[in-house]
């Protein structure tokens, strides 16, 4: 097939024009080299239509090899010139492609039948290594530079047979972060047309980074080969700078002027890439108008490909750019890899250091590389102290200081000719979460006119951002400023006076008109905690000292009412300030609200040093009211500590205190806090009585967060004491009180409370539902402990629907969380859950040690009721384990433990599981009297699901010593009192036991539907494992009856409804009792594989009296038989 057949819209007809045009411009007299090449092309251009005509399988091949035939036509010179390096290597570069050529013809002329094509995967992996072959010769030939020797240009001479081309940046070792901007930008590079792409941001964002690593992109390079030009802006500030720069990167030579000679150079490339670093010096400058022509004049030249990075957040006009945002700053984990990739040294303070850099890369770097030498830790202290030494590597340098890098910024020409530029930047550098423009102007009414074009050349350099419409500055920039240029005058009184006035809200918190505060407080908190402190830091005068003090003590107590922010900082700093002034009530006051911030983080020892130092400080200037503040405060601390003992007698004495100086609101507070003591210690009916006192107190006046406090407080004990119908009513009017009042927190906890309420009433779907509106609600108000909290709880959930699977992920993630907050006690609560999910799937090996960490947590805290609980359930570890001697002195602690800290509730707990003890051990007799005790104990705090609790195992003993006329009557009085509580998983289990107790009266036809009945019941609650007991209850009856397949279905429904629990017990139980029954029907070798697998469980869970009874059976059976 001719040349000139070829069809001119497929590959073929492409060549050809390509072909005519190269020979166009090679001239009419062919020599051999241009001979060779037009039979190659040839050749090429009949396969393509071929291909497209008759053998469709060939498409790729019939791509890569006309793709790699126009660049041999693209590139290859016109005329030698008698230069035989050029000559050989374009020579050798075709005889390559013309013997592959070759190849191909000859294979697409040997086509085998359909036939053969289809018993074969031969012509595939041919057509494979073809495509394989030409992908090779476009790295190996294609992409070598093939010399021209033209003249082509008037006026343009090459001093050399080709320009030359600078490498191109390598790729930074470091990045991290930016792959889907880059995968977006190599996708606009490989495209056909061309494209214009604007990195934009702040000084140190990463815009190079992200540009030279698009760079060195393998496909990029493919595409482009050694026409890519790589040039740094920041030295040439004109347009004809950069031209005079870009033509003498290429080894350009010009006789008239360097524009045109480059403007001709990269018209001549079909594919050209050019990269202007550091723009910004050139288009902010004198001459940036001409500069912005420039770039409008690259657009016209369709090969040419342009990527700029500059300083700012708008490129230059003039040029339809390609919609890319400013680049954002990194995320933390990206930092981390930045930092794992540099430093040697990490611990625990590294994320607060990586958050102090706020996702700079050009700081995270510099930082890193001092984490080489000095932990986070000691970083965090140095960067406190001077942000800019810490912040600089070597001697500096744009791209070793970000001092220097912001210096870069702040001389650029917009800075400059705004004057107020600078100083809106000092005072925006005291505003981390920054703010809108209208806020601005009212902050600043001296510079109301200029903060429009301030902002907007602040932006333009892109030392300030829009993050949604607030207007901010990154924390490494804020802090080198401040360092550098510190605000002053008067517009700093200005903003100074703004936020005071701001902090006077928080009066209205926790009032009628509190919920309308809430909202700018909580929006402005960092940037009021930051202005404060820095007047705090710098020697304030002494006439503003009220005003400070009332603002920050404002908003110390917004911050413990709302759970907002952290104020521990501005309490240090102010009462340092303070104390050296001689200020002594003041320093004393914010010794006192430092304990407390102090207390609500849960740093219990720093709590009561700080109260004690307050208190002491007061009564030695002889101020009651602040002593009687603190011996309170320290009252809490140690309720919370459970150290009740300790905290009834100093809430009492503040009582007093408060009393005597007329003070009610101080006194209604202690009688609330002793009222939760009484809670705390299941003295229901005294804790109702004190909380009752209290409310009324704060009603009379009219005071009502701490009435809905103690609504709150009331609700509570009636949930403890399960009496649901009165709880929910109680928790549903203290939600709608809190929000009423706006006080979202009180709110959430309620919400929180109603979760509890039906989890614990068996409804788990309603209650996951509620937990998940209450971790919501935290969430809206950054409340991260209560957030942690719902995790808790929605993990307890999945435990006790039995999916631990699901449970163990949920309870590691609230541990995390409150780990991040710094709360010990949740933290050390979820690790105890943690030990439990792994207790009662029988994992001791794990649950001991889970257990003793969560304990020793406790400890560390001076948590004695956590430290109980975590004895509690290793006793019960042991009792698993029929280690009952061992597992009767650990509960016997527990218990010890509870009364000590006169909390009957886990004391009655301990007692009834130490019956359970004797029950398992069949000492009955002993059993019997701790089963009542405890049963009175529950009975005599007021705790119903307890008492039912005893009941039930007191019928379930009476079962065992087949004395079921005593034992039906108990069992009905526990169904009644779980039912009249609301608790239906108790009710089902007694129903359950009831069947059991007519299976063994034989009284089948009751025993089933009673059964049946039970095991419904227990399946709608979410309880498969009670469910699983009922079913081999059933297959027992249908054993009894003589009706050994329905009863052998039966017990193997039920294995495998225990299987699915992940109860190894009940299930090594179940299969153990399969093997005797398949013994006793002679089906020896099915019992011997039952009674093998039983064994082997009870082997893991360390059950010796089980292994040895299995042993004993599989030793009666008849010997195996031989194959």
């Amino acid at each position: 097939m001719s040349a000139n057949s070829a069809n001119p819209n497929g590959l073929g007809g492409r060549l050809n024009l390509s072909l005519s045009r190269w020979k166009d411009k090679a001239g009419a007299v062919l020599d051999p080299m241009k001979e060779l090449v037009e039979r190659t092309a040839c050749l090429v251009i009949g396969m393509s239509e071929e291909i497209e005509v008759r053998q469709q399988d060939c498409d790729e091949l019939a791509t890569k090899l006309a793709w790699v035939m126009e660049q041999v036509l693209q590139k290859l010179p016109f005329d030698s010139g008698g230069d035989r390096a050029s000559e050989a290597t374009a020579r050798t570069v075709l005889e390559a492609l013309t013997t592959k050529a070759s190849d191909i013809d000859n294979f697409l002329r040997s086509r085998p039948s359909k036939a053969q094509e289809l018993m074969s995967t031969r012509r595939a992996e041919t057509i494979a290594k073809f495509v394989k072959d030409l992908d090779e010769m476009r790295l190996k030939f294609v992409e070598v530079r093939i010399t021209s020797v033209s003249h082509q240009v008037a006026g343009l001479h090459c001093s050399s047979m080709a320009a030359k081309h600078p490498e191109i940046p390598s790729k930074p070792a470091v990045f991290f972060g930016r792959d889907e901007l880059v995968a977006t930008i190599v996708q606009l590079l490989l495209r056909v047309q061309a494209c214009r792409i604007p990195l934009l941001g702040t000084g140190g964002i990463g815009k190079t980074s992200v540009a030279v690593t698009a760079l060195n992109n393998d496909a990029v390079r493919a595409k482009y080969g050694r026409d890519i030009l790589f040039c740094c802006c920041d030295s040439t500030p004109t347009a004809d700078g950069i031209i005079q720069k870009l033509a003498e990167a290429l080894g350009l030579q010009y006789n008239l002027d360097a524009r045109s000679g480059l403007f001709h150079y990269l018209r001549s490339r079909r594919f050209f890439l050019l990269v202007l670093d550091n723009l910004e010096t050139a288009a902010y400058s004198e001459d940036g108008e001409h500069v912005h022509q420039l770039l409008a004049e690259f657009t016209h030249l369709p090969g040419l490909s342009l990527i700029i990075t500059m300083r700012g957040d708008l490129p230059p006009v003039g040029v339809e750019w390609e919609e890319i945002d400013a680049l954002d700053t990194l995320s933390l984990d990206a930092a981390r890899h930045i930092w794992t990739k540099v430093a040697r040294k990490t611990d625990k303070k590294l994320d607060e250091l990586l958050g102090r850099l706020d996702g700079l890369p050009l700081a995270i770097r510099l930082m890193a590389h001092q984490g080489k030498y000095f932990t986070p830790t000691q970083l965090l202290v140095s960067y406190e102290k001077s942000a800019t030494k810490v912040m600089k590597i070597g001697i500096g340098g744009r791209l070793g200081s970000l001092e220097v890098s912001i210096e870069l910024s702040l001389g650029s020409k917009i800075v400059l000719e705004e004057p107020c530029a600078r100083k809106l930047l000092t005072l925006m550098c005291l505003l981390p979460d920054g703010a809108t423009i209208e806020a601005l102007q009212e902050m600043l009414p001296s510079m109301n006119d200029d903060v429009l074009p301030a902002a907007s050349a602040l932006q333009q350099v892109a030392l300030a951002f829009d993050h949604n419409g607030r207007l901010k500055v990154l924390s490494p920039i804020r802090d080198v400023i401040l360092v550098r240029i510190p605000p002053n005058g008067r517009s700093l009184d200005e903003l100074r006076d703004y936020f005071v006035g701001l902090c006077s809200r928080a009066d209205d918190v926790g009032t009628v008109n509190g919920k309308e505060s809430i909202q700018p407080l909580s929006a402005e908190f960092g940037n009021i905690n930051s202005v404060l402190v820095h007047f705090w830091k710098a020697p304030p005068d002494g006439s503003i000292i009220p005003q400070l003090f009332a603002a920050t003590l404002q908003v110390a107590e917004f911050s413990q009412m709302s759970h907002s922010g952290d104020v521990t900082t501005l309490l240090a700093e102010a009462h340092r300030r303070l104390d050296m002034m001689q200020h002594r009530h003041e320093a004393a006051d914010c010794r006192r609200r430092l304990g407390n911030v102090l207390h609500s983080r849960c740093r219990y020892a720093e709590a009561v040093i700080m109260l004690q130092e307050g208190k002491l400080a007061f009564e030695a200037i002889g101020e009651a009211l602040g002593a009687g503040q603190c011996t309170q405060s320290l009252g809490e601390v140690f309720r919370m500590q459970s150290r009740y003992a300790e905290a009834v007698p100093m809430l009492e004495e503040a009582k007093l205190a408060f009393e005597a100086i007329n003070q009610a609101h101080g006194a209604a507070q202690c009688t609330q806090s002793l009222g939760d003591v009484l809670r705390m210690q299941s003295r229901y009916a005294e804790a109702v009585a004190m909380l009752e006192e209290a409310k009324l107190a704060f009603q009379a006046m009219n005071e009502p967060l701490g009435a809905v406090q103690c609504t709150q407080s009331l609700g509570e004990v009636l949930r403890i004491q399960s009496r649901y119908t009165e709880a929910v009513p109680m928790l549903e009017e203290a939600k709608l009180a809190f929000k009423a009042i706006g006080a979202p927190l009180g709110a959430a906890q309620c919400t929180h409370s109603l979760g509890e309420v039906l989890c614990e009433q068996s409804q788990f779907v309603e209650a996951v539902a509620m937990l998940e509106e209450a971790k919501l609600a935290f969430h809206a108000i950054g409340e991260a402990g209560g957030m942690a909290q719902c995790m808790h709880s929605q993990g307890e959930v999945l435990r006790m629907q039995f999916r631990y699977a699901e449970a163990v992920p949920m309870l590691e993630e609230a541990k995390l969380a409150f780990e991040a907050i710094n709360h010990a006690l949740g933290a050390a609560q979820c690790t105890r859950s943690l030990g439990d999910v792994l207790r009662v799937q029988y994992r001791y090996a794990e649950a001991v040690p889970m257990l003793e960490e969560a304990k020793l947590a406790f400890e560390a805290i001076n948590h004695a009721h956590g430290a109980a609980q975590c004895t509690q359930s290793l006793g019960d570890v042991l009792r698993m384990q029929s280690r009952y001697a061992e597992a009767v002195a650990m509960l016997e602690e527990a218990r010890l433990a509870f009364e000590a800290m006169n909390e009957p509730r886990g004391a009655a707990q301990c007692t009834q599981t130490l019956g359970d003890v004797l029950c398992e051990q069949s000492r009955f007799a002993e059993a019997v009297p701790l089963l009542e005790e405890a049963k009175l104990a529950f009975e005599a705090i007021g705790e119903p699901r307890g008492a039912a609790q005893c009941t039930q195992r007191l019928g379930d003993v009476l079962c065992e010593q087949s004395r079921f006329a005593e034992a039906v009557p108990m069992l009905e009085v526990a169904k009644l009192a779980f039912e009249a509580i609301g608790e239906p998983r108790g009710a089902a289990q007694c129903m359950h036991s009831l069947g059991e107790v007519l299976r063994v009266q034989s009284r089948f036809a009751e025993a089933v539907v009673m059964l049946e009945e039970a095991k419904l019941a227990l399946q709608e609650v979410g309880a498969p494992l009670g469910a699983a007991q009922c079913t081999k209850s059933l297959g027992c009856i249908m054993l009894r009856q003589d009706r050994w397949e329905e009863g052998i279905l039966l017990l193997e429904q039920a294995e495998a409804e225990f299987l699915a629990t992940r109860d190894r017990a009940e299930l090594a139980g179940c299969t153990k009792l399969l093997g005797i029954i398949l013994r006793s029907r002679q089906r020896f070798e099915e019992a011997r594989s039952k009674v093998r697998r039983a064994k082997d469980v009870y082997e893991e869970l360390g059950s010796l009296k089980d292994v040895e009874d299995c042993a004993k059976i599989l030793a009666a059976l008849p010997a195996e038989a031989l194959e």
